[in-house]
């Protein structure tokens, strides 16, 4: 019985750990990255949309017992006269496992006149996984093998971010895990994203900075598969309302929508299709709030 018990725990660790493998995608796949939290997807942008706090969650696999649950909790300020430090705290529970992520960013801008900056943003992460003990019967043996592959010692990577931006243009681009990936074994067969590329143009509807409508395009990379192409457009209203529309090249539709309290913070929803499995996009949802703290610009 002992030994059955150990066989079914290394099935169900061996198919947390594919689930896991993909659910990291999620960290470069989440939807509040696209205009409410940039600083997901690149350091570059610490800072950018002044000093805040943000609380994420994403579910995806939705339906699924033990599906993918990733909670995000970060924070930027600006300090000096051109630099922003951030933090993140990451937790994605995924059936046996819990997998923890820790980054900190910081951010320096170069103004290259009174309407354009280049900022440059490194970050320095660390990632640790442990077993659910609720999926454990106590009474069995646990085999060590299993225990010495999930409950490993914390792992340090690195990420690197450039970001230009003019009166109406922002292109950014973003190297990820550079120590993983970029290693002759880096990544160990999962499919890590390698890189960001992507962009958005401000349109001022009617001249009067009320109305704006920011065309946008996405690009991401991965190790194993094709990359990933996000069109789509956001939309804000008088400061106050913003909506999303995002078509990925799966087939995938990104849509959400929020509302801002000036100088109080914001509270944004979206929802991701599941007409095709994009990495591990395939249906979320996803809820994300802000804080902001004085001295925000």
């Amino acid at each position: 019985m002992k030994r059955t018990n150990s066989i079914i725990i290394l099935i169900a660790c061996f198919t947390a750990m594919q689930f896991s493998a993909s659910a990291q995608q999620q960290l470069e796949n989440t939807m509040s990255q696209y205009f409410r939290n940039r600083m997901l997807w690149n350091a570059g942008f610490t800072g950018i949309d002044g000093n805040k706090v943000s609380i994420m969650q994403n579910r995806s696999w939705a339906g699924f017992e033990g599906a993918p649950v990733m909670t995000n909790i970060s924070g930027e300020v600006n300090f000096g006269e051109n630099s922003a430090a951030g933090l993140q705290v990451m937790s994605d529970v995924t059936g046996i496992l819990y997998r923890t992520f820790g980054v900190f960013n910081y951010a320096y801008k170069v103004k290259l006149n009174a309407d354009q900056n280049i900022r440059i943003g490194i970050s320095l992460a660390f990632a640790g996984d442990r077993i659910n003990s609720k999926y454990i019967d106590q009474g069995g043996v646990i085999d060590p093998l299993i225990i010495s592959s999930i409950n490993r010692k914390i792992q340090y990577d690195g990420n690197i971010g450039g970001v230009y931006t003019n009166k109406r243009l922002t292109v950014g681009l973003s190297f990820y895990r550079l120590r993983e990936n970029f290693s002759v074994k880096g990544g160990e067969g999962a499919n890590l994203a390698l890189g960001q590329l992507g962009g958005t143009y401000s349109l001022d509807i009617g001249g009067n900075e009320q109305l704006n409508l920011k065309p946008m395009m996405m690009v991401r990379l991965y190790r194993t598969t094709g990359a990933l192409v996000d069109l789509g457009a956001q939309f804000e209203y008088d400061k106050q309302v913003n909506a999303m529309l995002v078509y990925q090249s799966t087939g995938n539709i990104r849509a959400g929508a929020g509302l801002i309290l000036k100088e109080i913070g914001e509270a944004n929803f979206f929802y991701n299709t599941n007409i095709k499995v994009a990495n591990a996009a395939s249906q979320q949802y996803e809820l994300g709030m802000a804080f902001y703290l004085k001295g925000r610009k």
